[in-house]
């Protein structure tokens, strides 16, 4: 199977390794058919993500690229959405994906979802235990799909980044299940307006924290179930991991009865 795109990557305008001339290189030389840029928003709470100015070279650049690339691959110019951050200019960006990368405390205390494992012990901490912690993880998804106008959900059970072997918390509990499943199935049901594709993201995998990829294989039930769309993407941070297991994890959701779709059939 023939990969042909990616709508979740990241450059050195924000965490990225390579720039968006470089990515665009890549992706044409493996044959894609289109390309989308997703650079972090800035979230006010971390420092994280692109500043203004450098929000502004990324667009400057993303759209030359569009054009140097026009009748050859497509290029679409969009965003990955913190649920902190600002909302951007309406009709900005092609696409948004959104995503949750900070939970916040009772007592206000901000801690990032996917920095490091010593941050997860201490929300843990913070939070009075597991339990609370994978049940603020998923309130806060489901905030961010009921009040943000996003296309694409990014890497749905990001919390469990560095819990490979249950380090943190039991993936197969029966608590663990109703928070991830229920919110899960509450944006992806059948019939529900404007319902965001889901992405199954191999990230993860790509950097060695996991063995499968963002969301967890039994959760791609509730996606068949409910006939969602699905995005296979691979949170590209380097040019090297743009294809990375895009065709295998294509293939078995399509395989598993998923409808998998691109960019271009997401944004029209």
């Amino acid at each position: 199977m023939q990969v042909t795109s990616n709508a979740h990557t990241h450059t050195s305008l924000c965490d990225g390794r390579d720039t968006p001339a470089t990515m665009a290189q890549a992706a044409y030389q493996l044959g894609f058919k289109s390309l989308g840029f997703s650079g972090h928003s800035f979230c006010p709470v971390d420092g994280y993500g692109m500043n203004a100015e450098r929000l502004a070279q990324y667009c400057r650049e993303v759209l030359v690229l569009k054009h140097e690339y026009q009748g050859r691959m497509a290029i679409y110019l969009g965003l990955e959405l913190d649920s902190m951050s600002e909302l951007p200019v309406a009709g900005q960006f092609e696409y948004l994906i959104g995503s949750v990368h900070n939970l916040q405390t009772p007592e206000g205390r901000v801690y990032p979802v996917d920095a490091a494992p010593a941050d997860t012990a201490a929300a843990i901490a913070e939070f009075g235990g597991a339990a609370a912690y994978v049940q603020a993880y998923f309130a806060a998804v489901d905030e961010m799909l009921n009040s943000r106008p996003v296309d694409i959900c990014g890497h749905f059970d990001l919390i469990c980044k560095y819990n490979a072997g249950g380090r943190f918390f039991a993936e197969d509990s029966p608590e663990y299940k109703k928070s991830a499943a229920g919110v899960l199935r509450r944006h992806c049901q059948k019939g529900k307006k404007n319902r965001p594709v889901f992405e199954i993201n191999s990230g993860g995998m790509c950097r060695g924290y996991l063995t499968r990829p963002y969301p967890d294989y039994w959760l791609w039930e509730i996606l068949r179930d409910e006939e969602s769309w699905v995005m296979v993407n691979s949170d590209a941070h380097a040019a090297a991991d743009l294809a990375f297991q895009l065709a295998e994890l294509t293939a078995r959701a399509q395989a598993f009865g998923l409808k998998v779709v691109t960019i271009e059939e997401v944004i029209g």
